[in-house]
């Protein structure tokens, strides 16, 4: 979009993961329209909202007054319910919001009718407008517009059989996912029309988005737990109401707590100043994903790369511009490689690469790619071309080692082959004379990487330096 419109609210994310990492942005799903009505083509936007408030908006006065609330103790039970779950979206896993308020609506609606349901949604819809968070044409169309929504629901489910206050039973089950579906779809249309005039695109392709692809991987779930608050709630009344919102409220708690330890994982797994991995990162990938036994059933390959004349940029430019310098390495690696590679920073000027699947002539011509790159990709300092190169040394497990560990120590003796040699070229563990490192400390090697991450860096660099 042209303009900052937010038509549904998203939890707040930000790719923090610098040139390393590429975040998918989250996709949005709650069903309240958000947006600044800015320029001239706000007009339109406007028309539209206000014409479906005007239709919703009286017909949620004439509900209120014409069908009967439940009692005082469920009245507010539901009002506490409805403004509190629309302000606690549930983020799962796949960056896809739920609220907790969807299932109490429809539970609400199927166990004490629609004036119960207004209750829940609609001082919810017009409380953000106090709360700053929308404009008031925005909230006045989510009021109307939900409104319409119960209205058609209910008409529906009247007309499946469906009688408020009446326990459900198994013949229920039909009406119940009528009712979700046409409260759903119609939420989807209503707000579709203002996506339309937003972004000048058809209406079934902004429709087909909105309610189908942006929603797809929180459909189930939303529909699951709105069956079963429905069902609950026939039954049980208002200690139903209660249990599902705790429910929700308590997976959002472990959602949360999810997120904090993927996030803390992630940071202690990334190197601060490439945004790439670590060593850290590397070891539990290689136990996850590549066996310690050369059964010939896996295959990967390693790169250790060396950035050329590293001092002398320090030297002359300064250490921020050798700071800057290893950035613009690691985005040549990264545009180098597959999206299932991982390009790890082990420690000063030097990488490595792990390439899965991929044998030794494959990660030669891989090696050779990153050189090409590096050569016609120049970094500038201060206005001025630095001149830097690269040195990389390949090898393949389980071709150059026993173990994982093993076919990367050779890679990093090849690399100090090509370094040797003027530098700024590849060089394979294939020409490497030297004989493989004893048992013991390949089994020692082997071992660390079972037990703990630090182990495995600390034993890494211990074989790394015996080499040399």
């Amino acid at each position: 979009m042209s303009r900052s419109t937010r038509w549904f609210t998203r939890p707040g994310s930000e790719d923090n993961s610098g040139c390393a990492k590429q975040h998918n942005q989250p996709e949005f799903s709650s069903r309240f329209v958000a947006t600044p009505l800015r320029g001239r083509d706000a007009v339109p936007q406007i028309i539209y909202l206000l014409t479906l408030a005007a239709v919703g908006l009286p017909l949620c006065i004439r509900i209120l007054l014409t069908i009967p609330l439940p009692g005082p103790r469920t009245t507010l039970l539901l009002s506490a319910l409805g403004l509190v779950s629309y302000h606690l979206p549930v983020a799962l896993p796949s960056r896809i919001n739920i609220h907790p308020g969807f299932p109490l609506l429809m539970s609400a609606l199927y166990c004490y009718d629609i004036a119960a349901a207004v209750l829940v949604v609609v001082p919810s819809a017009l409380l953000v407008f106090v709360t700053g968070k929308r404009g008031l044409c925005n909230c006045l169309f989510n009021a109307g517009q939900f409104t319409l929504c119960l209205y058609a629901t209910r008409c529906v489910g009247l007309w499946a059989g469906w009688q408020p206050g009446v326990p459900a039973d198994s013949r229920a089950l039909a009406a119940i996912l009528l009712m979700i579906l046409t409260y759903d779809v119609l939420n989807a249309l209503l707000v579709t029309g203002a996506i339309c005039i937003d972004t000048k695109r058809p209406f079934r392709e902004c429709f087909v988005r909105t309610c189908l692809t942006q929603r797809k991987a929180m459909l189930p779930q939303q529909v699951f737990m709105t069956v079963v608050a429905m069902l609950l709630s026939s039954h049980m009344g208002d200690i139903a109401l209660a249990i599902v919102f705790i429910g929700i409220a308590s997976l959002r708690s472990q959602i949360m707590f999810q997120k904090e330890l993927v996030v803390r994982t992630e940071e202690a797994e990334t190197d601060p100043l490439t945004k790439t991995y670590n060593m850290r990162y590397l070891d539990r990938w290689l136990t996850a994903e590549v066996s310690t036994a050369a059964d010939g059933k896996n295959l990967c390959s390693f790169l250790f790369a060396d950035i050329d004349g590293m001092k002398s940029v320090n030297d002359r430019y300064g250490h921020d511009t050798g700071d800057n310098l290893l950035i613009h390495v690691t985005q040549i690696l990264l545009g180098s490689v597959r999206a299932q590679d991982q390009v790890v920073r082990y420690g000063g000027d030097e990488f490595v690469v792990a390439l899965p699947g991929i044998d030794l002539e494959q990660a030669t011509a891989v090696a050779s790619r990153i050189v090409q790159a590096t050569r016609s990709t120049p970094f500038l300092a201060h206005g001025e071309k630095v001149e830097f190169g690269i040195s990389v040394g390949v090898a393949s497990w389980p071709e150059h080692g026993d173990t994982v560990l093993d076919a990367i120590r050779m890679a990093d003796k090849a690399m100090y082959l090509a370094k040797n040699d003027q530098g700024d070229s590849v060089r394979s563990a294939a020409a490497l004379r030297t004989s493989l490192p004893s048992s013991r400390t390949v089994r020692a090697a082997g071992e660390a990487i079972s037990h703990d991450s630090c182990y495995h860096v600390d034993t890494l660099h211990e074989v790394r330096h015996d080499g040399q």
